[in-house]
């Protein structure tokens, strides 16, 4: 793993508790070096080669530096998330360049210069809007699209958020995978690490051997085994166009399926779309199997690819088709069941109990709703109060008894279910997002009546605990992962502070879905 370089400047450094040595300026100028600067009641913290600046809150605001570094990565990642970058990426950049950090001292006038430029900007008016209490994140990007910087190559100027995406999205990647054996060392070629030893066609005919061989042990059929293989064969003739590998980086598929289209000349049908998908993940499957990818490896492949689907599906547009299609009986029995059949449950109040599994420590909420709830609103309810952003398809389980949307036909249409069906003491999962898979224990802790109807009471956050799930992440370990980074999403819930917000987000999810 490769360090972080953080210059600060002496005093701050005391503050900090770190120790401070002379340093070679040369070292400091690489592209894996960054600069800090205290401007006022900010810390400018950039990188030294892209000029990208996170703006963080003065370092007398923290006890040591481990709590600036935290800081630091937490609003440097909050930065990434605001630019069109594939959350695959954005997990790599986190876990390879902010890996460990070392404060350096003193400072070389070129680095002066470019952090002055910050420093001015900050202190202008009409730069950034004070008064609208921007974030941390949000005046890095102000200011990131407000500098310009000169190419060297082309002499065009361009800003430094330009700047900053090209490098992340075309340069950035990882090497080689590290853990090389015999078995899997005829596969690499064009590595950084080894001398070569196969050419791309040999390197293309070996894997597709070994793949198709794999396709047949585990009995696929003659049509999937065809699809798989063509996929796999033009994903590796494109990385071979960019002088890559399949393994020298992980995000490569995002860029492959956003390309597909345009590169054949042809529509990315939903249809295709979903067997594209089940191609790739076997192609993990199959490098993972092959000592190729490690387990962390395979999730960065797997997410590069369903946040290329997602990106590239367009969902709002598809979901309004599926509601068209859905077939007017279908339909005509909901809006009768809307009207009529929830109204016995309508005084029927449930105390629920949801919490994150497998997630520690635990992440959970108290809710309190009425029994009226049709399911799919009741889940916009899960979903919102663990901040889920409604961009994947859920489903919700009860023994045997799947409850899914209308216009997916393994299980009974949630739509036409309403809460008030369940009985105290009974669980569901609510599953959500089936490419990170996170599953959601719902537990009916209590059931009261009310004489009165509670059919215009909203529903009620209750208590509950941790921040909130985030989207494309990887699932449960990659939550894990990122808390190590940010401390805030273990702290604890207050509902309270959410109700308002809580309900809103349901709706809009809820629309989402429509």
């Amino acid at each position: 793993m490769i360090a972080v370089l953080i210059m600060v400047e002496r005093n701050v450094a005391q503050h900090l508790h770190a120790n401070t040595r002379t340093t070679d300026a040369q070292q400091v100028l690489k592209a894996t070096s960054w600069s800090v600067r205290v401007v006022g009641d900010f810390m400018i913290v950039m990188n030294n080669l892209l000029s990208i600046p996170v703006i963080v809150r003065h370092p007398q605001q923290f006890s040591d530096s481990r709590s600036f570094v935290a800081a630091f990565k937490r609003e440097f990642l909050h930065l990434l998330e605001a630019l069109p970058v594939p959350r695959g990426k954005i997990g790599m950049i986190r876990d390879y360049q902010l890996a460990s950090v070392n404060f350096m001292a003193p400072i070389p006038a070129a680095i002066q210069q470019r952090l002055q430029v910050f420093q001015n900007l900050l202190n202008q008016p009409g730069v950034i809007h004070w008064d609208e209490d921007p974030s941390n994140a949000v005046v890095s990007l102000q200011l990131a699209k407000s500098i310009r910087l000169q190419n060297p190559d082309t002499g065009d100027a361009q800003s430094v958020i330009d700047v900053f995406k090209q490098y992340v999205i075309n340069d950035f990647a990882l090497p080689a995978h590290p853990k090389l054996n015999e078995h899997n060392r005829q596969y690499l070629y064009r590595s950084s690490s080894l001398n070569d030893v196969m050419n791309e066609s040999a390197v293309t005919e070996q894997i597709t051997t070994d793949y198709k061989k794999a396709l047949i042990h585990h009995q696929k059929s003659d049509a999937i085994i065809d699809r798989d293989l063509d996929y796999a064969n033009d994903y590796m003739s494109y990385v071979a166009e960019l002088g890559q590998s399949i393994i020298d980086d992980l995000t490569m598929p995002y860029y492959y399926i956003l390309d597909y289209a345009s590169r054949n000349d042809e529509r990315s049908s939903m249809t295709k779309l979903r067997g594209m998908r089940a191609a790739f993940r076997e192609l993990a499957r199959f490098l993972k199997a092959q000592a190729l990818f490690s387990a962390a490896d395979f999730d960065e492949f797997t997410q590069a690819v369903s946040q290329a689907i997602d990106d590239t599906t367009p969902t709002l547009q598809g979901f309004r088709l599926e509601r068209m299609l859905h077939s007017a009986e279908s339909e005509l029995q909901r809006r009768r069941a809307l009207l009529y059949h929830a109204r016995k449950y309508s005084n029927h109040r449930y105390h629920v109990r949801v919490e994150l599994t497998g997630y520690h420590p635990k992440m959970w909420r108290q809710l309190a709703v009425s029994g009226e709830t049709r399911l799919d609103d009741f889940c916009y309810l899960i979903l919102a109060a663990f901040h889920a952003g409604g961009s994947h398809l859920y489903a919700l389980k009860h023994g045997k008894d799947l409850y899914q949307l209308p216009y997916l036909d393994n299980g009974e249409n949630i739509t036409l279910h309403w809460l008030g069906e369940f009985k105290q003491g009974d669980q569901l999962i609510l599953d959500y997002d089936f490419g990170d898979s996170w599953s959601f224990k719902v537990t009916i802790e209590e059931v009261t009546k009310k004489r009165t109807s509670l059919t215009n009471q909203e529903a009620q956050l209750l208590a509950g605990s941790g921040k909130g799930i985030i989207d494309d992440i990887g699932g449960v370990a990659g939550l894990e992962a990122a808390a190590q980074d940010d401390p805030s999403i273990n702290e604890d819930f207050d509902p309270k502070t959410e109700q308002e917000e809580w309900v809103n987000t349901s709706r809009q999810l809820a629309r989402r879905y429509e």
